[in-house]
């Protein structure tokens, strides 16, 4: 095989490989949030004791990420009463339980805001 060939070889698979990269996805208390535990791209922690709490996300890849909402790290949320979503990068945020919801990470690098309201609020 020649060199040249060769050197094709590797940049086409650095290439499909760098695109098949798992999403990293960042996220930034803003108010009324202890922590926030991202233990993966698709699973995320929002730590907040006093049931009204505003946090930001962002994703180097689109993603679904579900969110479980916690007072403590012995109380989860008793039920979400809504969840704002302010920017564009993200779309189709649903409460699907009590304590978690679903949010479409749309657009790389894109802060979104969230708040997140439980209805039994401290």
């Amino acid at each position: 095989m020649k060199k040249s060939q060769l050197g094709f070889i590797v940049v086409a698979a650095t290439i499909l490989l760098a695109g098949c990269s798992e999403p990293t996805v960042t996220a930034t208390p803003v108010k009324n949030v202890d922590t926030v535990s991202v233990t993966s791209p698709d699973d995320i922690d929002v730590f907040c004791p006093t049931g009204i709490c505003t946090f930001e996300l962002s994703t180097t890849e689109p993603t679904k990420a579900t969110v479980t909402m916690h007072y403590d790290y012995t109380k989860l949320y008793t039920k979400i009463e809504g969840v704002s979503v302010v920017g564009e990068g993200a779309k189709d945020a649903k409460v699907v339980d009590e304590d978690q919801f679903t949010i479409e990470l749309t657009k790389k690098n894109t802060p979104v805001k969230i708040e997140v309201i439980d209805f039994y609020r401290n």
